[in-house]
């Protein structure tokens, strides 16, 4: 069974992206990451890690090739 390492980033990078839709208010490190209190700002930054890393997983996939 072969990994696919593009598969793998997209995977963290959705993880991140979830991380910071969900947990983004409660996290004083993401609060000083982007640089204001906005949770628009953070929601917006998450959903933008969520597509990113899902577009990964979908080129990753084998059934693609």
């Amino acid at each position: 069974m072969e990994t696919n390492i593009m598969a793998i980033i997209g995977i963290i990078i959705f993880f991140i992206g979830a991380l910071i839709v969900s947990l983004g208010q409660t996290l004083n490190i993401l609060r000083f990451f982007f640089g204001d209190r906005s949770l628009f700002t953070q929601i917006f930054w998450g959903i933008i890690f969520i597509c990113i890393g899902l577009f990964l997983i979908i080129l990753g996939s084998p059934q693609l090739r």
